[in-house]
């Protein structure tokens, strides 16, 4: 019966389609569309500030003081999100190029997440009158596309928080490595680890809404140690996929998903302090959005920022730049 079964195999090889061989339920593979190819939207213009608007964005004397830093997601419409939920945390791109024009207008100019660094760590480094840290999390692809062209036209520079995971499976609304590279490439983007495959809620409770991050909480049945080994396994095996992918990526920072490490909620209270000082002993900065936002030489750790969504109105983007409260 195998030789058989094998010499219709082959029989039926030779034919020319699965129909030839009387066999019309096996077809061929549909052949797979090549993704289209995305490149940067070009910057929206930007209607001249009102009176109002230029008294409030007004230009502001140098305060090399602190380092103020902002966070953005997708830059685009609601309806490129596929979760109605994340929607919210995106920024359309005539409101981001706005408030970019505007924090332009105020005189801030931007600084690489090494001069930041260097800064927090009370090394001698050379400021612009008011710098800032501009950060995107997650990889989206709109990120890159809708924000790009606008960072161009204002010399403004930018750090991407990857989200590893969603990136190398293939996720249509994140990154592809190729764009990755090439924004590393443009000199306008630096590439750091936001997680693995950790950027989910994890079952860690019986309770039907027992849900939370999945670095901040141990799963139900799961011990210290397993935690530990999960958590460190999923961020090694992120910031390894990265620099095979990214050649000039080299880990300096770190954004837990949501911004927690479990200090906002866990099911362990060993947890945050030993997530946190992990993390410290490996990345130099580490960033929450639960802190002041406006890094001071000599700040501990973690690090602040601001994260900006679809309802920040342009004054409260001015005050939380100017206080650094989230």
């Amino acid at each position: 019966m195998r030789s058989a079964a094998v010499l219709a195999a082959l029989t039926c090889g030779l034919c020319l389609g699965s129909a030839a061989c009387g066999d019309s339920s096996v077809r061929a593979p549909e052949p797979t569309a090549p993704a289209a190819a995305r490149t940067p939207l070009p910057a929206p213009d930007v209607p001249a500030l009102t009176e109002d608007e230029q008294h409030t964005w007004q230009q502001l004397p140098p305060d090399r003081s602190a380092i103020p830093v902002l966070l953005y997601h997708g830059i685009g419409p609601e309806s490129g999100f596929s979760v109605a939920a994340d929607a919210a945390y995106g920024v359309d791109t005539a409101d981001f190029a706005k408030q970019m024009t505007m924090i332009h207008h105020a005189g801030y100019e931007t600084v690489d997440l090494q001069t930041f660094i260097d800064f927090v760590e009370n090394k001698p480094v050379d400021l612009p009158p008011r710098p800032l840290l501009l950060t995107f999390d997650d990889a989206r692809a709109d990120s890159w596309t809708g924000a790009d062209d606008i960072l161009r036209k204002l010399h403004f520079d930018a750090v991407m928080f990857v989200d590893v995971g969603r990136v190398d499976g293939g996720d249509p609304e994140y990154l592809r490595w190729h764009e990755l590279a090439t924004m590393q490439d443009s000199g306008r983007w630096q590439l750091q680890l936001h997680s693995g495959k950790g950027h989910t809620q994890i079952h860690y409770g019986p309770g039907p809404d027992d849900y939370g991050p999945f670095y901040a909480y141990a799963q139900q049945g799961e011990d210290f140690d397993g935690w530990q080994d999960r958590v460190h396994s999923d961020i090694a095996w992120g910031q390894t996929t990265l620099a095979d992918h990214i050649s000039a990526y080299r880990p300096l920072a770190f954004t837990p998903p949501y911004g927690s490490y479990g200090q906002d909620g866990t099911n362990d209270s060993r947890i945050p302090g030993d997530l946190l000082g992990w993390l410290t002993q490996r990345y130099d900065a580490v960033f929450t959005q639960d802190v002041n936002a406006r890094a001071q030489a000599g700040a501990g750790q973690p690090l602040g920022r601001i994260q900006v969504t679809r309802a920040t109105t342009g004054g409260e983007l001015h005050d939380m730049l100017l206080s650094g409260e989230p």
